[in-house]
């Protein structure tokens, strides 16, 4: 097991990781295009991130060839602690994905904005 030590994801290859314990909240920013992107979630503590890169996302018709350079998976998880139901019992989980415009103040990214949203 490897604990996340830095500031901010980044990667310029295969990346396919699980994050434990994440925040209701996550934010992927994205700098060249000046925007956000929030995942709300509810019902699962957990996280996944993934991009298969050249050589894997060749396999997946859905994917054209320069595809992969402008993709990321993030999702919403239940993978430490999975979730089991008996007969008759129900859950409910859900994730939300949206985009909001990132506002910069001396360079750095207002996050607040970002998770909170602009109104």
């Amino acid at each position: 097991m490897y604990r996340e030590q830095a500031d901010a994801i980044t990667f310029d290859g295969e990346i396919d990781r699980v994050y434990l314990s994440t925040p209701t909240k996550i934010a992927i920013i994205d700098h060249e295009k000046k925007r956000t992107f929030v995942l709300r979630k509810e019902g699962t503590v957990d996280a996944v991130l993934w991009n298969p890169w050249d050589k894997k996302a060749k396999a997946i018709l859905v994917l054209g060839d320069e595809d992969y350079k402008t993709m990321l998976c993030l999702d919403a998880a239940a993978v430490e602690n999975l979730i089991s139901l008996k007969p008759c019992e129900d859950w409910k989980g859900r994730q939300e994905l949206s985009i909001v415009s990132s506002s910069y103040f001396s360079g750095q990214l207002d996050l607040s904005k970002a998770i909170n949203g602009l109104h």
